[in-house]
Order: C-alpha cells, then sequence, then structure tokens
C-alpha cells in the first residue's frame, strides 16, 4: 500500500481529521527521524498511532536475502529451506551449556545462512523444516558470517514458523531451481 493510500485509510477511518492534519503529522514524523524515516514509513506510523493499521490494511514489504546487510536487527526473512544441521551444543564462558543450529534458505533473490540459538533451535510444537518447506524466520539481527556473507540469527526474542498460512509456495522458487546436481 502506497503513500496515497495509506492516507486515504487514514482519513476514511479518523472522519475527524483532516487532510491536512493528517499530512502534518506525518511531516512532523518525518523531522523527528532526521531523515531515517521514508513519508511512506511516517505514514504507516501514524496509521498505526492512530489505531486505523490493521492486519489485513497495510502490508509490510517483503525483504528479500539479498537487501540484507550486517547490522540490521529486528529483520523478518522468509525463505525456501536447502538444508538443515542438527542441533550442536556448546559450553559458554559462563559454564552453562547451549545450543545452535544452522539452516540455508533461499528466495528469489539469493541464499542465506540462518543461525538459530538455543532455545529457537529446538523449535516449537515439534515442527521440524525439512528440505523444500517456506519458513519465515522473524525478530532476528543480521551479522557478518566467517564467510563474509551476511547470517540471519535468531535468538530469544526470534520467532520461527514452518509454512506460514498467509505466505504462498509460487512466491519461492522450487528446490529444482535452487540446488544443483551433481
Amino acid at each position: 500500500m502506497g503513500f496515497e493510500a495509506i492516507v486515504e485509510k487514514i482519513l476514511s477511518h479518523r472522519k475527524d481529521l483532516t487532510r491536512e492534519d493528517v499530512l502534518k503529522m506525518i511531516e512532523e514524523k518525518e523531522k523527528s527521524a532526521k531523515g531515517y524515516f521514508t513519508r511512506e514509513s511516517a505514514a504507516r506510523m501514524i496509521a498505526s498511532e492512530l489505531g486505523v493499521q490493521s492486519s489485513k490494511g497495510i502490508r509490510r514489504p517483503k525483504v528479500l536475502i539479498r537487501d540484507l546487510v550486517s547490522g540490521l536487527s529486528d529483520v523478518t526473512v522468509t525463505g525456501r529451506v536447502l538444508r538443515v544441521s542438527s542441533i550442536q551444543s556448546f559450553t559458554r564462558s559462563n559454564g552453562k551449556i547451549g545450543t545452535v543450529r544452522r539452516l540455508h534458505i533461499a528466495d528469489q533473490s539469493g541464499r542465506l545462512r540462518v543461525v538459530l540459538w538455543d532455545e529457537e533451535g529446538k523449535l516449537k510444537d515439534g515442527e521440524e523444516p525439512v528440505p523444500g518447506q517456506i519458513v519465515r524466520f522473524s525478530h532476528g539481527y543480521v551479522r557478518e558470517g566467517l564467510d563474509g556473507k551476511p547470517e540471519l540469527h535468531i535468538g530469544s526474542r526470534g520467532l520461527v514458523e514452518v509454512s506460514p498460512p498467509d505466505v504462498l509456495e509460487d512466491e519461492y522458487p522450487p528446490l529444482r531451481c535452487i540446488m544443483k546436481t551433481i
């Protein structure tokens, strides 16, 4: 949903506001962010603050793997599972035992290693991703891996959804298009 559509949605839900009021609020939000928000982002925030945003209405743009860079936080990425490693245990510097699991996923723009720490590696509800499934990783952070490529890390704040219901399988290339036969 674009800028104008967001403004119209706000106006249709909030009859007490004029277009000028809404535009002024958006402009103030942009200024307070000192150039870090686009006009559309500021409009989305105002819509949310006014209680207009709904689950159906304003959608977040999809984040592609090629757009990830080290240092990003609160990232949500969806992709097709290529490979799943087993859970590995290790001892932390404080003596506690931790676990880690790595997955490799792909979308139409590239491939990505996903690192699941501790409880997230075990996955909730006993769901185990298998190659070919679509998985959404939410609230992760991006770091540079040992190979110099971005990796998505999912820790205690993270969420892993196997086969999310609102994602279409057709949006992701099938395994035969991603994997190479030897």
